[in-house]
Parts: C-alpha cells; structure tokens; sequence
C-alpha cells in the first residue's frame, strides 16, 4: 500500500510540472504584472541597481522597477534568466518549479495533521488542479513562492507544536524568513504562531531556555534571512541609510496607493470566486486566446461546503488548519490597497485540505455514500480543471464558443 500511494505521490507532481511547463513560453510577451516582475528580474540578472530604486523612469513603455517586494523570488527568477536566457520561458520556469513543489507541501501538511496518505493525496491532486493554483505557476510573480515557504513554515510550527525536536522549530523560523524575503504578506504567519504559542505562554516564561529558543527561531532567524535577502542591494554600493530609506518608501506606497483596477476584489468575496482576473488576451480572425485567472469552480465552491462541515465537525486536528486558513484570509480585508483574487492563493493551499479532510470524515461516518462522493468530487474537479486549462494558459478557441467559459457576469 505504501508503494501504491508513493507512486501516486509522484504521479501528481509529474502531473502537475507537465501542465505547468507546457507551453509555458505563450505568450512571449509580458503577461499582467510581468511588466514589473521581469523589468526587475532583468536587472538583477544584469546587477543593475535600478532594480532596488524607486526613483528611475520606467525601462520600457508600459513597465516600472519592482522595488516594492523583497528580492528572494526574482532573484531566483533571475537565476533562470542567467541559465537559459532572456525568454519568457526562463522567466516563468522557476514559477513552475515552486508550484510543483506547493503541491508537495501541501501534502506535506497534510500529512503532519493527519497522517493519512489517501487525505493528504487528494488534497495536493485538488490544489495541482486549481486553475488559481495553475496560473500563478506560469507567470513571473512571486505569489506561489510566498505560498510554498508558508506551507513548509506551518508544517515545521505544527511539528514543533506536537513535542518533535527543536530542528522543527529552527525550520520555522528558516522558512518563515524565506517566505517574508519573497513577500511581505507572510507576515499573515505570525498571528498563526501567536494563536498556538499563547496556550504556552506560562511554560516559555518559566524556561527561559525554551523561549530564547522560540524568539530566536521565529524572530531572529526570519529577519537575518530578510536582511541577506538584499545582499545584491548591499553590494551594488547601497548603505544601511538607502535600505531604511527603500522600506520607508515601500511603507509610503503600500499604505497610501489610492489607485484602482477593473479587476480589483474585495477579500471576503474571494471564496465565491465572483471576480477572477483578465491576465492576457490574443485576438485571431476566428478565434481568442486568454489567460484568465480563473480558479476551479469545484475547488472553491466546494471548498465553501467543506469550511462549513469543518466548523460543525471540527476536531482538535482540524483546529490549526481552521485557524491557519481563516488567518490567511480574512485579514486581507483590512489591507488599505486593491486587491485581487490571486491573494488568496496561500488560504486556498490550505482549503484544498480541508476540503480532502472532510471528505475523509464524511467516508468515515458513511463508508459507502462516502467513497461515492469522493470519487463523484474528484471527477468533477478533474473534468472542470480540463474545461478551464484553456482560459487558464492561453489556449485559441473560437470566438462563438468562448462565450461557454464565462459563467457568471461577474467573469467577463
């Protein structure tokens, strides 16, 4: 049995890397926030320090320096660009790479709460078959980083919560600062941490060992992490003043951006898939490609029922998955900034387990409606998952059928 699910394992991860490289080239030209992303790859592939500068003019129409977000994913980023040149599909490969590798942390996770293969497996074949998921592992953003270190951070926390050996604690804090050296939002972490270390709060005070060791895994370790993130920055000749003065101008953007999009969500609207996002769009004389960040119906709306039947049937391994997902999400919904869906992607890698637990429980408290369900589930999602890949990566359809895709006003 451990053969069968093994294989499995590595089936889907297979999967999932061929349904993300495939293609991954189309198109050649810069895709929704690539006009950032790749601008600012190019440079530090190039050492250029306007990578790190808010104040120079755009590189190209249309583009701008991302200064905005630490440097960890598009140096990575820039890695492949220096590896297999200067083509979308060395910009986007590495994206493709760590959405694999999600998929596998969401599994990961699963398996730390609950030990059960069968769950764990078709929470990461769910999230591998998300078209949210799926998107944003052929774009050159830094989103699926930032979900993937999460993932493998809340996994560490949820080892070392449960008594395992300090090294659970040490890997917290290690991808806890990769997570916050690709994004600032993984910040979203630290209530998770808060929420399960205060129950042990008397305990850390009273063994002074424990704490320092607590405070320096998850403070020390993610900001040192942080701050060699920006060794490029350092190199090229900035000072200690030009890094305070970076962040004090990330600070002044994010909290004072009044600007708004066509495609902008409110956060609380996210579960219900109500406005996906308009990535790319090709016109031939009988057909149209697009690139929609659409996720998978089945997925989120799905999802919906499974929150519910987890909070009605809610155990205490089911706890920190709850606490997690919720505080990934609805804090979102105090961000001074726009918003778009694709925010939600870390809250959803949780989802698409909480999704695969309930179905699991459900089997258990009726065997036989149970497996039905899952395999009637698994089907739609597969079957759905298949309907969107050509919305999802820019595949031509006619133009008198595309009409069938959009289902709700709201997607147009």
């Amino acid at each position: 049995m451990k053969s069968f699910y093994t294989k499995a394992f590595w089936a889907i991860l297979t999967f999932t890397l061929v349904v993300r490289v495939f293609r991954l080239g189309i198109p050649p030209a810069y895709v929704f926030d690539e006009v950032y992303h790749v601008v600012t790859v190019r440079a530090h592939a190039e050492n250029n320090p306007a990578g790190y500068e808010w104040w120079h003019e755009p590189p190209e129409k249309g583009t701008a320096y991302d200064w905005l977000h630490p440097p960890l994913a598009k140096l990575i980023q820039a890695g492949s660009v220096k590896l297999l040149g200067d083509n979308s599909f060395a910009w986007r490969f590495p994206s493709a790479l760590f959405g694999t590798l999600a998929v596998a942390a969401v599994f990961t996770l699963a398996q730390a709460l609950f030990k059960n293969p069968k769950l764990s497996l078709l929470a990461a074949a769910f999230f591998s078959l998300d078209g949210l998921a799926l998107t944003m592992s052929r774009i050159t953003m830094n989103d699926i980083f930032v979900t993937t270190f999460m993932l493998l951070a809340l996994t560490f926390f949820y080892r070392a919560l449960k008594g395992r050996t300090l090294k659970h604690l040490y890997l917290t804090g290690i991808f806890t600062g990769l997570a916050l050296a690709t994004k600032h939002s993984a910040l979203a972490i630290y209530p998770i941490f808060a929420v399960f270390l205060l129950p042990q709060l008397k305990v850390l005070i009273t063994n002074p060992k424990k704490l320092l060791i607590t405070v320096y895994s998850l403070l020390i370790i993610p900001v040192v992490i942080y701050f060699l993130s920006y060794l490029q920055f350092f190199a090229q000749g900035h000072s200690l003043i030009d890094f305070y003065h970076l962040h004090q101008q990330i600070y002044w953007y994010q909290t004072g951006l009044s600007a708004t999009h066509d495609y902008q969500t409110a956060a609380l609207t996210w579960p219900l898939l109500a406005r996906p996002v308009w990535f790319y769009v090709d016109y031939a004389k009988d057909t149209i490609a697009n690139i929609y960040n659409l996720g998978n119906p089945a997925v989120f709306w799905g999802g919906l029922v499974a929150v519910i039947y987890a909070l009605y049937r809610h155990q205490r391994s089911t706890i920190y998955l709850l606490v997690s997902y919720f505080l990934l999400w609805l804090p979102w919904s105090f961000s001074p900034r726009i918003l778009f869906l694709h925010h939600y992607l870390p809250a959803l890698s949780l989802l698409t387990i909480i999704i695969a637990w309930a179905l699991i429980d459900f089997q258990k408290t009726s065997p036989q409606r149970g497996r039905l369900l899952i395999i009637y589930y698994t089907t739609i999602v597969v079957a759905l998952f298949l309907f969107f890949y050509p919305i999802n990566t820019a595949v031509h359809l006619p133009k008198n059928l595309v009409k069938y895709w959009f289902w709700l006003p709201t997607w147009k």
